[in-house]
Parts: structure tokens; sequence; C-alpha cells
């Protein structure tokens, strides 16, 4: 497939990384197009592990090109790290970044944890939020902007004011940040990294086979999730466009698939029907390793909701679905999977009412047998291949693969 779209069809973490970086060994290009470093994409490669918060995934093939697109925001700091870490596979020759992607700086992260005091949304307090909020606004600093310094030090002042008079007016709390400072230590990460600044749009265009990454998923995007406990951009396929700046049609001829976990997680607060507050939740949580890769925090835990997920293959127009973590369910007699809310027809758009959902369950037979690191169809139990058809049946959309474990080689085509 020329142009090949994953996407997170549940709140994220679902193991899109693994899946991308598999998937993209036959692309030429791969496209992060969305979010920030409040993502972190796993990969483990000849048993060494990956975590990447900026750069695309993809990129981990020597022979592939990375693109951060337009629709993204960027900490100089953690991209110049994650350049650094991976110094060995020569990336810096191969990635390009957008010159109309946004840059984050120290006061958006400021203004993350002021506004996180009174909302309680649970960000990840690296300033995405307030970056793009900044955008929307006509106040954003962009990389293009970097190379003209009297564009950037007009905007520097004027967002360093706003920021103190609403720390010390507001939140009665001392401001220390310094524009000389603040400016000083832009520059010197940017410097390293200019000369990959580009107009990405014509690079994509340009290239014969493209993989798009989100971050996040579904039910984190900023116009489809749960909101307003979502994330600040638009992390399903309706951020392909804007993101990336191409047209509509351009992704016409291409393939969108979502990827779901066997059961469900999500981290940080809002609305989770099928949350497990007991010892199964529990155990999903210790058997899957169930901690942010990018904030260590543990996830809520609970069965696959096949409400939120046929949403998510509505709202996306997914072709297929891969399901990750299938292993995590081998030690389970039993494995429930929600298939209606009690009180609503559809997906709830109101906070109020998702709050209030009641899930219905179908409860399917466990398998009680290893699949981790299973390769062949043939060799998964019967249980396990009817719950895989239960949710397909469910969907209307084709289960396309398994991922059998954490490792780039574990997986199965179905």
């Amino acid at each position: 497939m020329e142009k090949l779209v994953i996407v997170g069809a549940q709140w994220g973490d679902e193991g899109k990384g693994k899946i991308v970086d598999l998937l993209s060994k036959d692309y030429e290009t791969a496209v992060r197009y969305q979010g920030g470093n409040n993502a972190g994409h796993t990969v483990i490669v000849d048993g060494q592990k990956y975590i990447l918060h900026i750069v695309p995934t993809g990129i981990l093939h020597k022979h592939t090109k990375g693109i951060i697109a337009q629709g993204m925001v960027i900490d100089l700091e953690v991209l110049s790290k994650e350049i650094k870490d991976l110094e060995s596979l020569d990336i810096q020759n191969r990635l390009f970044i957008s010159d109309r992607a946004h840059v984050i700086l120290p006061y958006h992260k400021v203004l993350d944890r002021l506004f996180e005091k009174k909302s309680n949304i649970g960000t990840t307090l690296k300033g995405i939020g307030p970056t793009y909020m900044m955008k929307y606004a006509r106040k954003g600093i962009r990389m293009t902007d970097l190379k003209d310094e009297n564009i950037f030090y007009s905007r520097l002042e004027e967002n360093l004011e706003f920021t103190k008079e609403l720390c010390e007016k507001v939140y009665n709390e001392r401001f220390e940040l310094n524009k000389n400072e603040v400016a000083e230590d832009i520059f010197k990460l940017f410097k390293p990294i200019e000369k990959n600044i580009q107009n990405t749009f014509k690079i994509i265009q340009a290239s014969k086979s493209v993989i798009f990454e989100g971050a996040q998923g579904v039910m984190l995007d900023i116009d489809i999730g749960t909101y307003p406990y979502v994330t600040s951009s638009n992390s399903s396929t309706l951020g392909l466009s804007n993101g990336t700046g191409l047209h509509p049609k351009y992704f016409s001829d291409a393939k969108f698939v979502g990827v779901s976990k066997a059961y469900t997680t999500r981290v940080g607060a809002g609305p989770f029907p099928t949350e497990l507050k007991d010892e199964i939740g529990n155990a999903l949580r210790d058997f899957g390793h169930e901690y942010g890769s990018t904030t260590g925090r543990p996830r809520r835990c609970g069965w696959l909701d096949l409400v939120a997920l046929k949403y998510a293959c509505d709202t996306n127009g997914f072709d297929e679905i891969i399901i990750t973590k299938l292993d995590v369910l081998d030690s389970f007699d039993e494995i429930k999977v929600c298939i209606a809310y009690e009180n609503f027809d559809d997906f709830p758009s109101s906070l109020k009412d998702m709050e209030n959902v009641r899930p219905v369950y179908k409860t399917l037979k466990g398998w009680k047998t290893n699949t981790k690191a299973a390769k062949d169809k043939s060799k998964l139990p019967k249980e396990a291949l009817d719950y895989i058809m239960f949710i397909e049946d469910y969907l209307n959309t084709k289960v396309s693969m398994l991922s059998t474990g954490p490792a780039r080689e574990d997986y199965l085509y179905l």
C-alpha cells in the first residue's frame, strides 16, 4: 500500500509504536502529524528498547525518512535529546521538521501547570495544550519564526508579559522567566537542527510510499473524543489534512488502520465505562505492564469496550483493526466485552452522560493457554479465535493482525 495511516482506536497506549515500526519497513517516508512529547511510542528492536516522543517511529529503519509535520508542537530540548539518543542510526540526515510546526517554550509549561491546578484534566504538564492554545490565538512561535529574530523577540516578549500577568494577578504566583535567558536557550537548541527545517509538505508529496503515524488515540481527539478529558489536537484521522498540509483527496487511496488492545486502558482523569477497580483490573495492569512510557503513571484498566471501538471505526473509516496484547488475557477463565450501554443507544457526546454509562457485557470463555509470541494462526486456541471473530462481527471490520508480544517479531497475520 502506497499510503498507510495508523491510528490508535482507544484512549492511546494501544501499542501503535511497535505496529508502525513493523510496517514502516516497506515505506520510504514516515510522518508524525499531531501532538508533541506528551506521547510515547515504545519499540523493542533486537533486544534494545527505544522510547520515541517526537521523532516518527518509522525512522528506526535506516532507509526511511522521518517527517515531523506541521500539526505537531515541538519541545526542542526533548527533540535534541532524542536525536542524540538515536545517533547510531544517523537519523539527522533523514529527519525533516516542518517550518510551520509550533515550538513549545518554557512559559507554555508554566501555563499548563496553572491551568491543571483548576481543571484537573490529567495533562502531562509538558506545555502541549497552551502551545496549541496560543497557536489558535495567533500568538504562537513556529520553527520558521526562529529564523527571524524580530518576529521571535516580539512574540516572545508579548507572551511572557501575558503569562507574567496571569501568574501574578490571577494565580498569585511569582513569575521568574527571563526573556534573554529563554531566547539564548532556544537558539542554542535550534542551531544544530536548522538545516532540518523544511517545507515538509513537498517532501511528503514527492514520496512514493508514506506511512502516517498518529499519537494518542481516537477517544482523546479534541473534537470527537471524551471532551474535555482529551488531548489538544486531532489525534484521529481528522488530523491528517491540517496536520500535514495535504488536501483530503490525497488520502482517498490510503488504507486506514486502527490499533486496539484486546482490553481497554486510559491514563489520567475522564470517563471510562468499563474500568475495573478490582483484582481483575489490577491483574490486567500487572500482566500488561500498564504504566505510561511518557509519564510512568499507572494506567486504568478494564474490559474491551466495543461500543467505543465501533464509534472509533465509524468516525475514522478504519479498513482494518490490529489487536495488540492478546496474551494479557491468557490467564482468565472468562473474558467480558462491553456490547452496549444500558441507558444510551449511541456513544454519548455529553460528559455527564459518559459518566453515567452502565455497560452491558457479553461473557466469553477464556482460553487458558499461552499465546505470547505466537506466530501461526493455526496454533491459537479456538477460544482466542472466537474472541477475535466476535470483535470482527460486532465492528463489521476485519481484524488483520495480532501483536502477541513487545518485540518487533512478535506478531501474526490473520
